[in-house]
């Protein structure tokens, strides 16, 4: 334990009556080391100061503010994306459309070409052998009860071979609408041909066995007929044909524009079907050149015309099941070579009058029940 010790303090004895200072009184002579700042406050002053207490509705409050503004802008960031999406899935839709397009005209592209090709041969054909639907020789010889024998015989095979051929050629048609194809062609031996094939729908028609009258009627005066439409003279040699047979002849003698004669010679048939038990009502109007004839032989010094034609009228249906008459027409026309020089104007004159003729007939097809109800009455 340490002893008190006094210290005298300077100027006790001084020489005025001033009383001396009061001794302090010294624990130890040592003096203690300072203690640091950490030991002598060992607290932060952030503990040390009165804190401010936040409330939680508070901070809670600001935490969904900051939520809240986060879910609008990954909202925006959605829309944003999503409508990029759709930018690219349209395109890629464009695109693949392009591509399916494409790939669709290259297939239409082959098919085409495909049926150029086809139609190609089929001109070919035409150009090397064209015989049309008939490819039996037709021959007529000198007795003329055999002629009419030979007509009767025909008749029958014609007519069967007609039929077949129209229900092939309009197969895939829709024979409603009006149809016409014509081509016009030189075969490789030097013929001219014309061949035309028309779909005719006759709305106003009532009667099939009217129109095949009418034709008939039309075919019986053929001579008259050229000659009225034409205005080329034309001379029957034959006997004129009884109006009443299913039969008939046309030898036939045209002057052309005053250059040229030319030969027809064709047999015609006609044949009305009535309808009946698994049999609709049709008609057919059919001529067909002879090949030889030994009573009427062509003659060299003239040109030679082979008309081929035939003719059929039918009940049909239209998309509403309504019925209607249709009339389909096919025909062609081969002008032969020969020694004879035909002008050119001579050759469009012929070949346009084939044309004049059909649209005459189609007209009395159309004016068949005019011409019954005027006969009726």
């Amino acid at each position: 334990m340490a002893r008190s010790t006094t210290t005298p303090v300077p100027g006790s004895n001084r020489g005025d009556n001033t009383p001396p200072s009061r001794p302090v009184p010294m624990l130890s002579a040592v003096t203690p080391p300072k203690k640091s700042r950490k030991e002598v406050d060992p607290l932060p002053t952030k503990q040390r100061r009165a804190k401010k207490k936040i409330r939680t509705y508070c901070r809670r409050k600001a935490e969904i503010e900051t939520l809240l503004a986060e879910m609008a802008a990954l909202k925006e960031q959605k829309e944003m994306y999503k409508k990029r999406a759709e930018v690219l899935r349209e395109r890629e839709e464009l695109m693949q459309r392009e591509e399916t397009n494409q790939a669709l005209r290259e297939v239409l592209h082959a098919q085409r070409l495909a049926f150029a090709s086809s139609l190609s041969m089929v001109s070919q054909v035409l150009r090397e052998k064209h015989t049309g639907p008939f490819d039996s020789l037709t021959h007529l010889p000198k007795d003329s009860h055999a002629r009419h024998v030979a007509l009767l015989r025909m008749k029958h095979e014609r007519i069967q071979r007609a039929y077949d051929f129209m229900q092939e050629r309009l197969r895939f048609m829709g024979v409603t609408t009006e149809y016409c194809d014509q081509k016009k062609f030189q075969t490789t031996n030097g013929d001219l041909c014309s061949e035309r094939f028309e779909v005719m729908p006759l709305p106003g028609a009532r009667s099939v066995k009217a129109i095949i009258d009418a034709l008939e009627y039309f075919v019986y005066n053929i001579e008259i007929s050229i000659s009225e439409v034409l205005g080329d003279i034309t001379v029957r040699e034959n006997d004129d044909p009884y109006q009443s047979s299913s039969v008939a002849q046309h030898r036939l003698v045209t002057t052309i524009g005053n250059v040229v004669q030319m030969d027809t010679n064709n047999v015609a048939f006609n044949e009305y079907i009535p309808p009946g038990p698994g049999q609709t009502e049709v008609g057919f109007s059919i001529s067909d050149a002879v090949d030889e004839d030994d009573v009427f032989p062509y003659i060299p010094t003239r040109a030679r015309q082979d008309v081929t034609v035939i003719t059929m009228v039918s009940w049909n249906r239209l998309p509403d099941n309504s019925p209607i008459i249709v009339v389909t027409c096919w025909w062609c026309l081969r002008l032969r070579r020969n020694a004879v020089n035909i002008p050119p104007h001579a050759v469009d004159r012929i070949q346009n009058g084939i044309e004049r003729i059909g649209a005459a007939m189609m007209i009395a097809a159309r004016n068949a029940d005019a011409r019954k109800t005027h006969n009726s009455t």
